[in-house]
């Protein structure tokens, strides 16, 4: 159930006639009496907390929620300030609630009542200041109990479950086969670590696997003992599929094991046949794309079991097939994160320690870097951009190898041999373009997730002559943009250009006079399909032009109408 507007709330008042309003109220609506300015702050702290640790919601100040009949039930709410409420519920929750404040009028009582309007939080759980925490149970505002509170906790990231202590575990539970894995990683990545000169006992402080003599669950998942991990943190388990067919599963395996085994064993599966590799000739010398790059594949996984939430008792799945790779992990986006700001939210780790460790073992790169690291190489490669999709329950990403394409991979390493870099965006761009005729900005921003001045900017530099990539059309901020010639030949040949730029002008006049002798009239919307001119401003414009000039003195067509309605029909002679 969403969260009611304003109007709606109206509309269910309109009841009170033969109800309560407790029986009006639902997981998303409460109604609270109005008494005084500071005794309702504090009703509303919890309420805020309440509905932000589920769904959202929003509390009506002002109407008796036991009383039949609307000019009784409704009273009002008086005495406030609506800024000093918003400051308040803010100041007095934790973490901090953003709310919206606000009156609605109503002809009964002091005619208006406040309305605070709760989002979902992005940091569960939340709180008042005095330390309650209540979550929506049904109708009901329920305290949040200890063992729930803490998996709230872990599952939204405020709580570094990968740092604490592991439960009854101790160094003997440490296996130092993986603790020289651990060692082996990050010399063949990073020889000069002042981390391989440790001893074991700071080695393992250094990564934080050991705090305060204690083993944290960090340490337990890269170098725990298998029987021990199974026992303690049985919900680690990684489970990879091959599946050749629809129906056919080639192999099926669970892994309980340490987190370092784990990325041992797939990079030998990705390493062998069952990821086969394909050759094409790239000027001098040839390039290798296999269908899941190894490195992209390591990356995935690794955002994977870092990010997964370690409080669920899922698993990490991995779905292999010839044309995609899904893993999905337990936990949805965390920090503000959703499938519309992926690519450009900063990073926000769930279990920050067990980030860092790998950080220092220069498994991943950098913070941020990842999404970058699994996006670039299959895009350079010519396949299809990744997608991640996500509930409140899992993340999934998925890579494709299906529609890999040999004129983007050797265009883009001939590009990089002359050591010209167009970047994610770039190729997300060329991406695009590979299927569509043109991309106009409003498209670019859906696709980049940036704001029109951002993209602008990015498709401007790319139609710079000396970048020789774009060719922009139309002046406006809606703009269309094309593939050049020279690129558009390597990229999608010469018919798929000719076809990109569309029809040739002076055919123009014969294709508008078919459409009319076919269906009577053409607007300047059809016009625009007609003609592929693209949806822009700039195309409005220019569509209107030679409807202006085709219903002139010696044109083919008549005008009836004014715009945006006009219509345009054959001439009679």
């Amino acid at each position: 159930m969403s969260v009611p507007s304003n109007p709606e709330i109206l509309n269910l008042l309109a009841h009170l006639d033969h109800t309560i309003a407790d029986n009006l109220e639902s997981s998303n609506l409460d109604f609270k009496p109005w008494n005084n300015p500071k005794d309702d702050m504090k009703i509303a702290l919890e309420y805020a907390a309440c509905f932000a640790n589920g769904e959202g919601g929003v509390v009506v100040f002002g109407v008796m929620d036991k009383t039949i009949g609307r000019s009784k039930a409704i009273h009002g709410a008086q005495g406030y300030n609506l800024d000093t409420w918003r400051r308040g519920i803010f100041d007095g929750t934790r973490p901090h609630l953003e709310v919206d404040v606000e009156e609605l009028p109503v002809p009964e009582g002091t005619g208006r009542l406040l309305i605070v309007r709760i989002p979902k939080g992005n940091s569960p759980p939340y709180g008042t200041a005095q330390g309650v925490f209540k979550r929506r149970i049904g109708k009901n505002c329920m305290p949040i109990d200890p063992d729930e509170f803490v998996t709230m906790r872990v599952s939204s990231g405020a709580l570094d479950w990968s740092g604490e202590a592991a439960s009854g575990v101790s160094l003997d539970d440490l296996d130092p086969l993986e603790i020289a894995r651990a060692r082996s990683f990050l010399r063949s990545r990073n020889p000069e670590s002042a981390l391989l000169s440790l001893p074991d006992s700071a080695f393992l402080q250094g990564l934080e696997a050991v705090r305060n003599g204690a083993v944290t669950n960090t340490g337990l998942l890269l170098f725990g003992k298998p029987d021990v991990i199974s026992e303690k943190i049985p919900q680690n388990q990684v489970h990879y599929v091959h599946q050749i067919s629809e129906i056919k599963v080639a192999r099926n395996d669970l892994w309980r094991m340490s987190l370092l085994q784990t990325v041992e064993k797939l990079e030998g599966i990705f390493s062998s046949p069952i990821n086969p590799e394909e050759e094409i000739p790239v000027g001098l010398f040839r390039l290798r794309i296999p269908a899941f790059p190894i490195e992209v594949v390591r990356e995935v996984v690794l955002n994977a079991v870092t990010h997964r939430d370690y409080s669920q008792p899922g698993e990490v799945l991995i779905r292999h097939s010839l044309h995609e790779l899904a893993v999905t992990s337990p936990g949805g986006f965390i920090g503000g994160i959703t499938l519309r700001n992926i690519l450009r939210h900063e990073p926000v780790a769930r279990n920050r320690t067990l980030a860092n460790a790998f950080l220092k073992l220069r498994l991943v790169e950098s913070a941020g870097t990842g999404r970058r690291k699994i996006f670039i190489p299959m895009l350079q490669y010519g396949k299809r951009i990744p997608r991640y999709e996500a509930d409140e329950f899992h993340v999934t990403l998925r890579i494709f190898n299906g529609t890999f394409d040999h004129a983007m991979a050797r265009l883009i390493a001939e590009w990089h041999a002359h050591g010209k870099d167009i970047g994610l965006d770039g190729l997300m761009i060329l991406t695009y373009l590979k299927d569509h005729r043109y991309i106009r900005t409003s498209d670019a921003e859906d696709l980049l997730q940036l704001d029109r001045d951002q993209v602008l900017g990015i498709l401007d530099q790319m139609s710079d002559p000396k970048r020789g990539i774009l060719e922009r059309k139309g002046h406006t901020h809606e703009a269309t943009f094309y593939l050049t010639k020279a690129v558009a030949r390597d990229l999608i040949g010469k018919a798929g250009y000719s076809s990109a730029k569309g029809i040739d002008g002076a055919r123009y006049p014969e294709l508008v006079r078919g459409f009319v002798e076919d269906h009577t009239s053409i607007s300047n919307r059809e016009c625009r399909q007609l003609l592929g001119l693209g949806e822009s401003p700039s195309a409005r414009v220019e569509a209107s032009r030679y409807l202006k000039l085709w219903s002139g003195p010696d044109g083919f067509l008549t005008a009836e109408g004014n715009p945006p309605k006009r219509k345009y029909f054959l001439r009679k002679r």
